[in-house]
């Protein structure tokens, strides 16, 4: 699991439709074929794949939650993942039998990078700590940026702050905190992004000031796809719930 991390904290509003590629059969999500080859195995928990929160054409989120003094297993890594811990906790990594670091704590929020790892390198993580940890893993379906030819920086916002967590040449990451009352300010969107609400809670939107969505209070780690918004429909959300809202937004390039 984690190798190199990157403070971070969340961003999103309800509960996502899960994209056509994959669909609910009696509660069970079920994955299509082509998105396994990104998916995770820890082999060692009683859920070893976790959950695909969201799948479409460019990533596929999965949910994976780690007990108290387990282990994950030796597994392999695709690349091109970006992790968001929903709950932080005690972490501690062996590669090849030795250790890589050892009961180092992350936050929730928290969020890092990890490149191709082959299950031949014997990587393996583990929770060190007391308490469960919880965290998404959004991985690229593709090996290279999907607009090359496009500069894409981070969103700007007139009200709030949005501090860059991370950026390579495919994703940027950034913290976003809300209070209860407290709106982002017109803005567009250039599309190919992705809020996951670290501390979940109520997030509506609005265009033109005239409210457009109201959202029932969201559970942490609720992510959401983001098409594109034009600056001409003044579009903003905000936080209309009583508790601070935290969450990261990320843009892939």
């Amino acid at each position: 699991m984690i190798r190199s991390l990157i403070f971070g904290t969340v961003l999103i509003s309800f509960l996502t439709t899960i994209s056509s590629n994959a669909q609910e059969e009696g509660g069970i999500m079920q994955i299509n074929e082509d998105d396994k080859q990104y998916l995770l195995n820890y082999q060692n928990l009683d859920d070893p794949h976790g959950r695909v929160i969201l799948t479409n054409e460019r990533v596929v989120l999965q949910r994976l939650v780690v007990p108290g003094g387990k282990w994950e297993g030796i597994h392999s890594h695709p690349g091109n993942q970006l992790f968001v811990h929903v709950k932080g906790g005690y972490w501690s990594g062996l590669l090849g039998g030795e250790y890589e670091y050892h009961h180092e704590f992350s936050t929730a929020g928290e969020v890092g990078w990890m490149e191709h790892i082959p299950y031949a390198d014997g990587h393996n993580s583990g929770n060190t700590g007391n308490e469960h940890i919880d965290l998404i893993y959004v991985s690229l379906k593709g090996d290279g940026p999907i607009a090359p030819d496009m500069e894409r920086g981070a969103q700007q916002f007139s009200n709030i702050s949005a501090d860059v967590v991370f950026e390579n040449e495919l994703m940027i990451a950034q913290r976003i905190k809300l209070k209860p009352g407290e709106w982002s300010g017109a803005h567009s969107r250039p599309g190919n992004q992705l809020y996951i609400m670290v501390t979940g809670g109520s997030l509506s939107e609005r265009r033109g000031g005239n409210m457009t969505e109201t959202a029932p209070i969201a559970e942490d780690g609720t992510p959401r796809w983001l098409d594109a918004v034009a600056d001409s429909e003044e579009y903003e959300f905000g936080n209309t719930g009583y508790t601070m809202i935290e969450m990261v937004l990320i843009t892939i390039k």
